[in-house]
């Protein structure tokens, strides 16, 4: 094995689908709102990389904060799922 390789062992490149699992939990930015936006509130979403996870039970203002979600349903082929919110863990650092 060449000083090349050992740098290079364990490294992988992330794809822009990640696929989950149900019950896993994981912490996600909530990037926008789907389903009638406007006054009458709508499923708050997480957008990570080119896959979409709803987040049902997240509040009104919930977008821009980071918040634990456990994955309730995932499609691989459409990279959609729908996840519960759990609690909000953080605000955006914008």
């Amino acid at each position: 094995m060449s000083v090349f390789d050992k740098f290079l062992a364990g490294w992988s490149f992330r794809g822009s689908t990640p696929d989950y699992a149900v019950g896993d939990v994981l912490e996600v930015m909530v990037t926008g709102v789907e389903d009638g936006g406007g006054a009458g509130g709508g499923t708050a979403v997480a957008r990570i990389g080119d896959s979409t996870l709803r987040i049902e039970g997240a509040s009104a203002d919930a977008v821009d904060t980071r918040v634990l979600v456990e994955v309730e349903s995932w499609d691989e082929s459409a990279h959609r799922g729908v996840g519960t919110y759990r609690e909000t863990v953080g605000e955006s650092a914008f």
